[in-house]
């Protein structure tokens, strides 16, 4: 057999293509976060500039904190809120929200932030196409809330969703099993149907979170629980609908919020000047297409994100080479996409219902 003969053989074609698209989607998520590069003036919870500083210019102003699409981590936004309680010349404070909800802790660290930075600065929450589940939660650390008649917002509730495949796996005819240290460990498991006493734990459990957040809105609308509950059961509002409930204070977009922001900061609203975070730090190429800073606080995440691309790469290969996946030890590795799905579920928190 030649030795040209011997490469072709050992060269798979979908490893060609795969090579291919994958430099290829590299080079587009660079040439798009280029383009977020560009734009240094705006920022929000999810952007993943180096070192997000707040302008430190001589004259007061308003500050806009930004928080943008699902809330799975509050580190960025905590982070942009720091800089503006040590900023001196940001006198008020503007939080846009713009967002379905998210996680349970992320949203409730963000909450108390607000309400802390609220103590100091008077902060105005405006609202967006959306704010509702979790970031109607963290409206409520806001001092005064506006909406645009149009804005979805409220969704207080709960939810939490599971699948059972256990006639699915019995089609393809897998046979999974847990060996568990207690009754509870594998609740949710979608091999078998739940129990009722798993199902009275759970619900129990998003009670539990249903009752922190009812009272966030008791304190923050200044409502009282009995009105609160009436609408606590999932469902959505105009702004429109949520002003008529007590739910907003004002009809009004951004700039009415910016307006009265300046006048809670003692600013004059005709002149008042805003500051949205502003990117530092040496421009990274691979900062941008891992989604990831450039500051040592976040590089430990880019390098996380960096092994999950070499180790989905080296899982295609194997795959297509019909081999097993193995990991350094030579035991059995799992794929997590593959075999325990998990999925989140739109609600007013996204609840994780793996196990």
């Amino acid at each position: 057999m030649s030795q040209s003969g011997n490469l072709g053989r050992r060269v798979n074609p979908l490893l060609v293509v795969f090579g291919f698209s994958l430099v290829f989607f590299v080079l587009l998520m660079a040439a798009a976060r280029m383009k977020v590069f560009k734009n240094s003036g705006e920022h929000t919870s999810n952007s993943t500039s180096s070192k997000a500083l707040f302008s430190k210019s001589s004259k007061s102003r308003v500050g806009i904190l930004e928080l943008t699409g699902v809330i799975l981590d509050s580190k960025r936004l905590l982070r942009d809120i720091k800089d503006i309680e040590e900023n001196d010349n940001i006198k008020a404070v503007v939080l846009r929200l713009n967002s379905p909800g998210g996680a349970v802790a992320p949203s409730q660290e963000i909450y108390e932030a607000i309400k802390r930075l609220d103590t100091k600065k008077p902060v105005i929450a405006s609202m967006g196409s959306v704010a509702a589940s979790g970031a109607y939660y963290i409206a409520m650390g806001a001092r005064k809330v506006f909406a645009n008649p149009g804005t979805m917002t409220g969704s207080i509730g709960v939810i939490m969703e599971f699948a059972n495949l256990k006639d699915l796996y019995k089609w393809a005819k897998v046979d999974r099993y847990a060996i568990k240290t207690g009754k509870f460990k594998d609740v949710g498991a979608d091999y078998r149907e739940m129990s009722v006493d798993e199902k009275a734990l759970l619900q129990e459990l998003v009670d539990d979170v249903l009752g922190q957040f009812k009272q966030a809105v008791v304190q923050g609308r200044k409502l009282n629980l009995e009105a609160v509950t009436k609408v606590a059961d999932g469902r959505i509002f105009t702004g429109a609908q949520a002003k008529r409930l007590g739910l907003i204070d004002e009809l009004g977009t951004i700039q009415d919020a910016t307006r009265e922001a300046a006048l809670q900061g003692k600013l004059d609203p005709d002149k008042v000047e805003t500051s949205y975070p502003e990117r530092h730090g040496k421009f990274k190429i691979m900062d941008f297409i891992l989604d990831r800073g450039g500051d040592d606080e976040e590089e430990a995440e880019g390098k996380s994100s960096l092994s999950e691309l070499i180790s989905l790469f080296r899982t295609w290969v194997e795959l297509s080479q019909g081999n097993s996946i193995h990991d350094s030890a030579n035991s059995k590795v799992s794929l997590p996409w593959a075999i325990s799905p998990a999925s989140f579920s739109p609600g007013v928190y996204w609840m994780w219902p793996g196990k």
